[in-house]
């Protein structure tokens, strides 16, 4: 690989968000191992933890079973898995729950906000209204994403969380909400109460 394309070299020249998700895994990983690249195991990291929506919940011994993975390159990813959940508690412990939400909002607009086909997201609070951890439920077509409410309080009861903020985007721009997202928002709100989760 030319210098101009390793993953550093491309990270100190265009930054990190460049870097794609095998990329950023193959910079935190260093190196690879006798008989396979670091290309290799990264690409081997993103099928185990099924593109990163796994990771969070990712232990040292599932790692270590990907070829190439030993418990250093394992506490490496791990660690800056830990990193980024102590960074997100302790700036959403110290905001004042306005100014969090409308922060929230701010980066899920730039995440999903553009996107040209509907996504269901849910974000997971704790008691102290801390991210837990935030999902996409369901990417739809251009109008409609379909999410049935046993998926958005399966992933409350897996992190125990006391909150659940669901979003998503309307590709047209037009934030009105039709028929369908009132009834699935009645359906929510109906079945938050029941459970006493904060909706």
């Amino acid at each position: 690989m030319s210098l101009d394309q390793r993953p550093r070299e491309k990270a100190l020249r265009q930054g990190l968000n460049s870097l794609s998700d095998l990329e950023l895994i193959a910079l935190i990983l260093q190196s690879g191992s006798k008989d396979r690249s670091v290309f290799d195991i990264a690409q081997d990291v993103l099928i185990e933890t099924e593109g990163l929506s796994q990771l969070f919940n990712m232990h040292v011994n599932s790692l270590m079973k990907i070829k190439g993975i030993r418990e250093v390159k394992a506490l490496q990813l791990l660690a800056g898995v830990e990193l980024c959940k102590r960074v997100l508690k302790t700036n959403a412990y110290r905001m004042q729950i306005k100014k969090f939400l409308r922060m929230l909002f701010s980066g899920l607009k730039v995440e999903y906000g553009y996107l040209t086909q509907e996504n269901f997201v849910c974000v997971y609070l704790d008691t102290k209204a801390r991210i837990i951890s935030h999902r996409v439920l369901a990417i739809g077509t251009l109008n409609e994403a379909c999410v049935h409410p046993r998926d958005v309080f399966k992933e409350a009861y897996l992190q125990n969380a006391a909150g659940v903020i669901c979003v998503h985007n309307h590709p047209s721009g037009d934030p009105s909400p039709s028929l369908e997202d009132i009834n699935m928002t009645k359906q929510l709100v109906s079945i938050a109460k029941m459970n006493g989760i904060q909706l």
